[in-house]
């Protein structure tokens, strides 16, 4: 396994155990961002061959850009997403004046009695 396929494994659970530990819904948010980065790089790294780009027009071997496409859409849906979560912890906190999970999910389920 080379360097880049670790450190992206190493990025995907710094993020991963970001989300699982802290309590915090922005911090989650974080971690969530830094675990979408974490398997971006990986697609990217397992899908560098060494050859070179599409736009040249040599006749030579050259790297499909399909994978590369999808990797652009992940980056925006994974942008929308954030964007979308952020609205949603924003609206949470406006409501309960907290970000913190277990105080949210408390404070839920009083509002729902």
């Amino acid at each position: 396994m080379n360097a880049e396929v670790f450190f992206s494994i190493v990025i995907m659970a710094i993020g991963i155990t970001i989300v699982a530990i802290k309590r915090d819904l922005m911090v989650k948010l974080i971690g969530v961002g830094i675990m979408e980065t974490g398997v971006t790089l990986s697609f990217v790294v397992l899908g560098y061959n060494g050859k070179l780009p599409p736009l040249l027009t040599l006749p030579v071997e050259r790297v499909d850009p399909l994978p590369q496409a999808l990797i652009i859409t992940s980056i925006v849906v994974g942008f929308a997403i954030s964007a979308l979560s952020l609205v949603f912890v924003l609206y949470l906190s406006s409501v309960y004046h907290t970000t913190d999970a277990v105080k949210l999910k408390k404070r839920i389920k009083k509002d729902e009695r």
